[in-house]
């Protein structure tokens, strides 16, 4: 769709009377039209309402009139006219005001000298009727004309006993101007153009509401869709045309977005230097001496969207450039949709079947597409030639699982060739910008080079920002009102700027605009202004007409200010049917009720600063929205404002801030009314969503204990990739439980026994009151223990019930196992396994699969290898499992290898791993498959094990460098397809921290075992075992250095965890002796004051060195541990390890 000429009709009325129609259209009517333009029409709606916008010196010279025909001219082919009883201001011979007369005749002969001439003929006439001749004109063409004419009996009908004033006010002049009125329209009945009586603003509203749609529609009827971008090659016409209806939404969004931001009104002629500077970069593709990446950097509101809009438009080169601008619509924001956009305007058809990952891969369906649009885009890249814009970098998200994606930019080529340019651009200072400078200057990828925006130094560009864009709403103002806005010290901003011109634009009141603008030059912040933007919307529509008088002047007050601030508190937003219920359980009811009329005439007038998403949910647009949300929730000033936790999730941030206590306390208020709603509504994910979440921030942890235990929301939680697309909530479990064990007395491991139990109970007990089957068991229910129930559930609960029991006994078992609690985790799926009819092949894959992590994390290799070994035969049965198949045998068969190899039952590793390649060469991809790393990791360990029992040495190194290069492959992949900060990254390091230990390198050793210890303790619990093992192999390079101390304390660290976590004293017993042995070291270097300064030579290895020397056999490893695929992730960045070479580790052997 082509975007069109704004639709601008000129509004035609006398000012006095008609104040509350016009301030009724304005604040209701006109923000719909603009949507319906904006949205179906591919344009905007601009109404031309003069009751101020002639500026004193134009109406001192005379020009009223003719700047009145030029705006008609301008508007046409759309006029609205709204006639009462006053015929208008006009020229009376008889009249005594010689002034008013000679201001009259000036304004006639201006217009006529103007090239009105015709207006001669028209001295006796009012300047409304004046209007109406013009556009009634054939000159004028305006052939989309709406006359409204009020009742005559209007003023009684509102005022039964006007005073003088009132009658002044909405009466005729005189009863000469009543038959030049009463002509007036007569003459336009006449005519062929629609005439709508009406009796009061709301009437007039919604006939001039229909008459618009109709008229629009009709007048639009033959526009088909886009047609041409001007930046894009034609053939890309023919191309959108042949995307789904939902694709060519998308592309047009950004479409719009660029023409309405890049109009040359919005901000003038600023930024000319950037532009030229945005010319150079995406002109110089093929010259290898120029940065590929341009950064567009400056504070928020500076102009970088418009700026980068403006360009757009302006650009002109064969070379294709491709906008991308996030923000303007719901899908811009999420970073597969952004690579996705790109690659459908390149042509590129992204596949999207995908292939299903192994439990212990950590990922989920959007990951896979994720990776494969960020492949796609890497080849694009290397093989295309294009420009690339993204535009409002810091609002690019993700799921929370793939959320280093952004923080590493690992979807940007970490090589850009000459014949690609990309520009970004960002907000200065954000967690987006800090992220993409530090892993652009530190992680060797290809340069950039930053543009910094400083905003509008030139006063004289101020004034043509702020007089150009009240120009396209046809108002002007006073010389003296310009400088006083623009000389205000927040005037270098773009954004205030426009902010300001807006705020003029929707005021009525021609005698109070020098008033309004003191008010605004004396905000000292963006945020204070927003604060009184803010104070504005709550004026003017907070209240029904009979509820105007409770209003506070000095203060936010009412429904909006309540609805903003729901939306501010809430989760991930609210829609409209939440934000209306939310508010009806605060007591906006009966005659006080919010109506959806209401509301939408509210978002229609501030859509500009709130966020509709597709699915119906709005949120916040802006900071200075929020701040000013959050201002008037304390009812202080904005600079008090602390920063709240109500727009931070429980996953990104664990303790609460401080805050003053009036804010503490609406803080609760709102986030208790929330969570009171949503428990009132059916379960879905909207609410396991939002309601937990706000019994935490509202620190109510009994009653967020009360939804963690209930069944219903605990199977939603560990379920969660079944009912959203993002499997978020599981990690969100994690994090309440974290939140109420550090401020509660609650305990997972008691809280899921119980709730097995409670379940068992109900069920046996619901059970026999239906058979009537041996009804003492009844009697006997609350004295059981739960191995009795589980018992007694077998034999008489039905199949579907014993089928759910199964289910939650299954989920509790497998979350406790994930948080460390592995007793009570282990009998929990135990207790499942024996409920589970044998029959369903893929219920007991899943628990045995489960059981199998539990037992590898208690170290019971032996129990675990028989558990997958168990789990794969119930696979291999199944044959209703949603998952490939295939792939998940090959995820069983890692994690029993990786028992084998602990054991050191090399032989059937070796033949295990056989049977896994064979497997791994069905599959379609697999090499992307993170499960296939597992494999290589595995391999890579075997041949290390290998190498171990050969005397051999250029056989050792031969093995030795194989596996080292499979462990830099392994690693290369995981850190790119999980992040810097995960688990089985970690689990790389650590393997490598071995290796170098094991052939006599301890400070390569050490330095690998704290990069696995930094990110372990990162991104799992500080109690994990994986930690002590970090720990414990510390302790062991510092004992062999004569570091005594350290490494006492890695051993006493090792120590308190293992003893935490294990009830086996074997598990502790060889750290026991080795603290025992460094406590007495000690003791003695600190008695005789002996201290070594340097560490053994490391031994050499020779073709005589037995294998089971001390040189040539690893140290005994307690544990090697399989990926808990739900662990919780920390998005902090922190300084990044290089993998440590190749060459390194051959020359040690060497």
């Amino acid at each position: 769709m082509e975007v069109r000429k704004p639709v601008c009709p000129f509004i035609s009325s006398t000012f006095r009377d008609f104040q509350e129609e016009r301030d009724h259209l304005v604040k209701y009517i006109f923000p719909e039209i603009q949507q319906i333009c904006k949205e179906k029409y591919c344009t905007h709606f601009a109404p031309i309402d003069l009751r101020w916008g002639i500026n004193k010196n134009q109406a001192q010279k005379g020009e009223v009139i003719s700047l009145c025909i030029d705006f008609i001219k301008r508007g046409s082919p759309w006029f609205i006219c709204l006639l009462g009883d006053r015929y208008g201001y006009h020229y009376d011979a008889e009249a005594e005001d010689e002034q008013a007369k000679e201001w009259f005749m000036k304004n006639i002969d201006v217009a006529a000298k103007e090239g009105h001439e015709w207006v001669r003929q028209c001295m006796s006439k009012s300047i409304t009727e004046i209007e109406i001749e013009a556009a009634l004109s054939e000159d004028f063409n305006c052939t989309q004309c709406f006359f409204y004419f009020r009742d005559e009996d209007y003023v009684y009908k509102k005022f039964p006993n006007p005073t003088e004033e009132q009658l002044k006010t909405y009466c005729s002049e005189s009863e000469k101007s009543a038959k030049r009125l009463r002509a007036l329209k007569q003459r336009i009945k006449d005519s062929n153009y629609k005439v709508t009586l009406f009796s009061s603003p709301l009437q007039l509203g919604e006939a001039l509401l229909s008459d618009l749609k109709q008229a629009l529609e009709e007048y639009y009827k033959d526009c088909h869709t886009m047609t041409h971008f001007p930046h894009l090659p034609d053939s890309f016409t023919e191309r959108v045309h042949n995307l789904a209806p939902e694709n060519r939404e998308m592309i047009l969004a950004h479409h719009i977005f660029e023409t309405s931001r890049g109009d040359s009104a919005k901000l003038a002629d600023f930024g000319d230097d950037i532009i030229t500077k945005l010319n150079n970069h995406a002109y110089s593709i093929g010259q290898s001496s120029h940065k590929p990446i341009l950064l567009l950097s400056g504070e928020q509101g500076c102009g970088k969207s418009t700026l980068m809009a403006r360009w757009a438009l302006q650009y002109n080169s064969t070379v294709p450039l491709i906008t991308h601008y996030i923000g303007c619509s719901t899908y811009s924001r999420d970073l597969a949709h952004t690579l996705e956009n790109v690659l459908q305007i390149l042509g590129i058809d992204v596949d999207d079947s995908t292939s299903n990952e192994p439990l212990t891969a950590c990922t989920s369906k959007q990951w896979s597409e994720l990776q494969d649009n960020i492949e796609h885009f890497n080849r694009i890249v290397q093989e295309q030639t294009f420009v690339l814009a993204i535009d409002c970098l810091e609002a690019l998200s993700s799921d929370s699982d793939h959320a280093h994606v952004l923080e590493d930019f690992t979807w940007l080529p970490s090589s850009i060739p000459d014949n690609c340019r990309i520009i970004l651009t960002c907000t200065k200072g954000s967690n987006h910008y800090l992220h993409f400078k530090s892993n652009y200057n530190s992680k060797g990828k290809s340069n950039f080079v930053e543009v910094e925006i400083g905003g509008i130094t030139d006063v004289e560009q101020r004034k043509a920002v702020v007089t150009k864009h009240l120009e396209t709403y046809c108002k002007s103002l006073d010389p003296g009102q310009l400088a006083t806005i623009c000389n205000s010290h927040l005037s270098y901003n773009p954004m205030y700027l426009i902010a300001v011109a807006n705020e003029l634009r929707v005021f009525g009141i021609y005698e109070e605009v020098d008033k309004l603008i003191d008010e605004i030059v004396q905000a000292p912040t963006q945020d204070q202004l927003w604060f009184n933007i803010f104070k504005r919307w709550c004026r003017d529509y907070g209240w029904s007409d009979e509820h105007e008088n409770t209003y506070r002047p000095n203060e936010p007050f009412g429904w909006v200010q309540d609805a903003l601030c729901f939306i501010a508190m809430s989760r991930r937003g609210l829609s409209e049917e939440e934000i209306l219920g939310a508010l009806e359980l605060i007591g906006y009811r009966d005659s006080s009720k919010v109506t959806t009329a209401a509301w939408a005439s509210f978002y229609r007038a501030a859509q500009d600063s709130l966020i509709k998403e597709y699915t119906g949910i709005y949120s916040l647009a802006h900071g200075c929205v929020q701040k000013a949300v959050l201002c008037s929730v304390m009812g202080g000033s904005v600079d008090n404002l602390t920063t709240p936790l109500a727009s931070a999730a429980p996953h990104t941030q664990s303790k609460l801030c401080r805050m003053p206590s009036i804010y503490k306390r609406s803080h609760d208020f709102y986030h208790i009314q929330l969570a009171n709603y949503f428990e009132k509504q059916p379960t879905t994910w909207r609410v396991l969503e939002e309601l937990p979440w706000h019994w935490c921030m509202a620190h109510k942890w009994d009653k967020l204990h009360r939804i963690v235990r209930t069944p219903q929301y605990f199977q939603l939680f560990r379920s969660s990739s079944e009912i959203n697309q993002f499997n978020t909530f599981k990690i969100d479990l994690f994090r309440y439980w974290d939140e109420m064990k550090q401020h509660s007395d609650h305990l997972p491991s008691e809280t899921y026994k119980r709730m097995v139990k409670d379940e068992l109970e109900s069920a046996i007990r619901t059970s026999v009151e239906e058979t009537m089957r041996i009804p003492e068991v009844e009697n006997d229910l609350g004295t059981c223990d739960i191995e009795r129930l589980v018992e007694l559930a077998s034999i008489y609960v039905p199949h579907d019930d014993i089928i759910k029991l199964t289910k939650i006994s299954w989920l509790a078992g497998q979350f406790l196992g994930e948080i460390c609690d592995y007793e009570p985790g282990t009998k929990l799926l135990q207790h499942a396994k024996i409920l589970c009819p044998g029959k369903h092949s893929t219920l007991l894959y899943q628990i045995n699969y489960s059981l199998g992590k539990v037992y590898y994390y208690k170290i019971d290799w032996e129990k675990a290898r028989g558990s997958f070994i168990e789990a794969l035969k119930e696979l291999k049965k199944s044959s209703d499992s949603k998952w490939d198949t295939l792939e998940e045998q090959c995820a069983l068969l890692n994690n029993t290898v990786s028992c084998l190899l602990i054991m050191k039952r090399l032989n059937e590793a070796d033949r295990i791993l056989k049977e896994t390649e064979e497997k791994y060469l069905k599959i379609s991809n697999y090499k992307k498959s993170p499960g296939y790393f597992m494999y290589l990791f595995n391999k890579s360990r075997l041949l290390v094990k290998r190498a171990n029992k050969i005397k051999n040495l250029v056989e050792k190194k031969k093995l030795l460098t194989e596996a080292v290069n499979l462990f830099e492959e392994t690693l290369e992949f995981r850190m790119r397809h999980y992040g810097w900060r995960h688990p089985l990254v970690a689990l790389n390091w650590q393997e490598k921290g071995f290796l170098y230990h094991q052939w006599g390198n301890r400070e390569q050793g050490e330095i690998c075992f704290k990069k696995a210890l930094e990110i372990y303790e990162e991104v799992l619990s500080q109690d994990h075992v994986l930690i002590a093992t970090c720990y414990y192999h510390l302790g062991m390079i510092y004992e062999e250095d004569r570091n005594w101390s350290q490494g006492l304390r890695c051993f006493e660290i090792a120590l308190k965890i293992r003893q935490s976590r294990f009830t086996r004293k074997t598990v502790w017993l060889d750290i026991q002796r080795r603290i025992r042995k460094c406590e007495k070291l000690c003791k003695l270097q600190e008695e005789n004051d002996i201290r070594s300064n340097s560490a053994p030579p490391p031994v050499t290895l020779t073709a005589d060195t037995p294998p089971d020397s001390p040189s040539a056999v690893p140290h005994r490893r307690l544990e090697r541990h399989i990926l808990n695929p739900y662990q919780r992730y920390s998005l902090f960045d922190t300084d990044r390890q290089i993998a440590i070479p190749t060459s390194d580790l051959i020359e040690k052997v060497n």
